[in-house]
């Protein structure tokens, strides 16, 4: 089923489209054949054709998405731009190409697959000159942010207010902070300051690094941080970064953060390609189960 509200929010992303409309400007030459790889709406390859007289092939792996694309492209009379439904790794798009361009970004960077499918392009075609975005990092600022400190608050207070029957969550409310700290809560930080330096949880190589699971463990000690900001950048070009850090232009990824409980000092943070999830453990030194 094609996903018109999600591809709705992403086409009125002025600052995604423009991001990859520079960086592609910056990276593809006169000839050159790229292929998109994801290729939703058709939007980056229709980019794409205005850039080179090469072959340009958008790939889309669901079958109703890559109609919608087709149609639009063939009524846009984009005629150059070859749509083909299926895996970008194993469809045939005749010759091989020379930048591939994919928007394959999830909230944190890794969750649509971006890091395994540009590693699998590169095996199949190693003469690829340019991927796009090129590379890709996940970091995680410590921040004193009123919109967590509004959650807490209010995700707290539904377990120590007065409930009906007698029911009382006292003894498990260590445990509700902590389920509450694993969540990644996507929202818009437009109230958070910095408390310590932001870090890389981990940096993938495009079409190089061959997997992206991770685990990284962040120490905030005694920093004030009440929440760790969690963000991507992505290297486009050598002058373009995309980034769903708080102080960059908003866009349809939003701001994402988890809030930190009464007294943890570190959190590890992981990703697990096989589902495409991340997990955030904080340590529960003081709490008694």
């Amino acid at each position: 089923m094609f996903e018109a509200h999600q591809h709705a929010r992403m086409l009125a992303d002025a600052t995604r489209l423009t991001a990859f409309h520079d960086a592609m400007a910056e990276v593809i030459t006169e000839g050159d054949r790229v292929l998109d790889a994801g290729t939703g709406t058709g939007i980056l390859a229709a980019m794409a054709s205005r850039l080179t007289t090469g072959t340009v092939v958008a790939v889309e792996y669901l079958e109703d998405t890559a109609s919608f694309a087709k149609q639009a492209l063939r009524d846009s009379h984009l005629d150059r731009v070859e749509v083909v439904r299926g895996n970008a790794v194993q469809a045939d798009i005749g010759t091989p190409p020379d930048v591939v361009v994919s928007e394959t970004i999830g909230s944190l960077g890794p969750e649509e697959n971006i890091v395994g499918l540009t590693r699998a392009l590169r095996q199949r075609y190693p003469d690829i000159r340019a991927f796009i975005p090129s590379r890709l990092r996940v970091m995680a600022e410590p921040v004193v942010s009123a919109e967590a400190a509004a959650l807490r608050a209010s995700v707290m207070g539904a377990f120590t207010r007065e409930q009906p029957g007698g029911m009382s969550f006292a003894t498990v409310l260590p445990r509700a902070e902590h389920a509450l700290g694993g969540q990644i809560i996507t929202a818009r930080l437009t109230d958070a300051t910095s408390a310590g330096p932001a870090e890389p949880l981990v940096e993938y190589d495009l079409g190089t690094t061959p997997e992206a699971d991770f685990s990284q463990t962040l120490s905030l000690g005694d920093s004030p941080a009440n929440a760790v900001h969690l963000y991507f950048e992505a290297p486009l070009s050598s002058t373009v970064t995309l980034s769903s850090h708080r102080a960059a232009a908003f866009t349809h990824w939003g701001h994402s953060y988890v809030v930190r409980p009464p007294n943890a000092s570190t959190v590890t943070i992981s990703y697990r390609s096989a589902d495409r999830r991340f997990v955030c453990r904080w340590d529960r030194t003081a709490e008694t189960d």
